[in-house]
């Protein structure tokens, strides 16, 4: 799809949090976040605490062109300063699975499909082949689906509209996943209300899956602690980390 874009092209942008000294990770934020909105500036500092040099990828909310706006930038980062170490969430999750790299995943709430409504499977085939990057279709997110600790100023800080042309970016990156790598790891909540749980479930080998009880962020959810710990140890041990903390349930069961 070729587009004229009403306004400055999109780009990414990315911020570094903690001691340069420290091991590399490379955080794909999800859509919408901001290193400055409070739960994403939690789960930053977190991680720098833990002993990571984090690179925050602050993607944007209105791209019509999946590769050249959102993945070859990312790639060319990673490629850039050698990290082989990649956190993401959400949007970041697409993205992070096109980068084609050498590195291993811990993947939170990846938007691998798009959840949808009666309503939404009727207009679809319409909406994601109007070529117009104005903002037509409502998010449809709310706080509650976000964590309980979301604040409400930063949703209003999102847009609460998208465009065709975003969707039809997205849909295409996400019939065209490469293959899951056995070395990483997913995160997600099963009554996610964001995203295409079923397209995870699909797409993610049961041992390489963890759930986690909370909202579509994680790191705005009461139970952030508990499960920080969780994806701490998956980004040290990877999917081993995800095998053993199932064993321990089992076991403790």
């Amino acid at each position: 799809m070729r587009l004229r874009p009403r306004r400055r092209r999109p780009t990414v942008r990315v911020t570094q949090h903690g001691d340069p000294r420290d091991d590399d990770l490379l955080f794909v934020l999800g859509w919408g976040n901001k290193p400055a909105h409070k739960s994403v500036e939690w789960l930053l500092d977190r991680l720098a605490y833990a002993g990571y040099r984090v690179h925050a990828v602050e993607l944007p909310t209105n791209g019509w062109d999946f590769d050249s706006q959102y993945v070859d930038p990312v790639r060319a980062y990673v490629i850039d300063r050698n990290i082989d170490l990649v956190l993401s969430h959400s949007t970041g999750g697409l993205v992070a699975a096109h980068l084609d790299l050498a590195v291993r995943n811990v993947f939170l709430s990846p938007w691998w499909g798009i959840r949808f409504g009666t309503l939404d499977k009727l207009l679809w085939p319409i909406i994601r082949r109007l070529p117009t990057t104005y903002l037509l279709v409502p998010s449809g997110i709310s706080r509650e689906d976000l964590g309980d600790l979301k604040l409400a100023a930063e949703v209003q800080d999102s847009p609460n509209r998208v465009s065709p042309a975003f969707l039809q970016a997205v849909y295409s990156a996400q019939q065209t996943l490469p293959p899951f790598s056995p070395r990483d790891v997913v995160f997600y909540t099963p009554t996610d209300s964001v995203v295409d749980t079923r397209a995870i479930g699909a797409r993610t080998p049961a041992a390489n899956l963890r759930p986690y009880d909370g909202g579509h962020e994680f790191f705005a959810s009461e139970s952030r602690e508990t499960i920080l710990s969780e994806v701490l140890a998956a980004l040290d041990d990877g999917v081993e980390a995800v095998r053993s903390l199932k064993r321990a349930k089992r076991d403790g069961a």
